[in-house]
């Protein structure tokens, strides 16, 4: 037997044993209510919660899951939580944030919540879901501090209800409202191909900004054109995203958080 073949052999072994080893630290669990710092490092290495998981930790500041990627009902409400992350987080069934003390949550991975997304936080400024896609039944309500949802790549909401916050920016609540609907696969399709060409005259809107010198103002007023209120979701982005990420940055996470 060659060097070669031996080498081959050697790191075969190596990668199979690491993926056994891998697959033995992600755990299933049922269910789990966490009220302490103690039940937080108990399932830090659980990637699946079937039934429902319990955040009432009152009095811990800062909580991060950096391997659960599914869950049923997922129920957030703490005195005293002031930041959540959960990085990897891809679906779940029920998602419930409610309380008052709430700053950063953040779920840059959730792409379906496939019954109820229900928030009701006094205290939270943003909401981002950059790869959120369907939601079943999606309510902010109360939210007296939430400024502005980043959800660029919504396109199915089965029913909505966005009312009793007053510093939430018009852009947002005519976004959500404007894709509240059931569509068809062929309408998906069209929805998702249409989001990729936004995408890219967006990207492109923006590299050519970059480019030109500021324009001088003439002291005219701004007309905007028939876009209405779903331009002025892009109209505040910047400027709303800009403070967004000041209010996530004194907690560590970041928009690319992955554990």
């Amino acid at each position: 037997m060659t060097n070669l073949v031996k080498t081959f052999l050697v790191a075969s072994a190596l990668l199979a044993w690491a993926n056994v080893a891998n697959a033995e630290t992600c755990r299933v669990i049922n269910a789990v209510r966490i009220d302490s710092e103690r039940d937080l490092e108990r399932i830090q290495d659980v990637c699946e919660v079937t039934d429902s998981l319990a955040i009432f930790a009152d009095g811990v500041e800062k909580i991060v899951l950096p391997n659960l990627k599914k869950a049923g009902l997922i129920n957030i409400e703490a005195f005293g939580l002031k930041a959540i992350a959960l990085p990897k987080l891809e679906s779940a069934r029920d998602l419930y944030i409610s309380g008052a003390d709430l700053e950063a949550a953040e779920f840059p991975s959730l792409k379906e919540v496939s019954a109820h997304l229900v928030i009701r936080e006094r205290n939270l400024k943003f909401l981002n879901f950059p790869e959120l896609r369907r939601v079943n039944r999606l309510v902010l309500q109360s939210c007296m501090n939430l400024q502005f949802v980043f959800a660029d790549k919504l396109y199915d909401v089965g029913s909505s209800r966005v009312d009793d916050n007053p510093n939430l920016n018009p852009g947002s609540a005519s976004v959500i409202a404007s894709v509240t609907r059931k569509l068809s696969p062929e309408e998906m399709q069209f929805v998702a191909n249409a989001q990729r060409q936004v995408q890219d005259l967006k990207r492109r809107l923006i590299e050519n900004n970059l480019a030109q010198p500021p324009i001088r103002p003439t002291g005219h007023p701004t007309k905007f054109d028939s876009f209405g209120l779903i331009r002025s979701y892009y109209e505040w982005y910047p400027a709303e995203y800009h403070d967004y990420w000041y209010s996530i940055g004194p907690w560590g996470f970041t928009m690319y958080y992955h554990l």
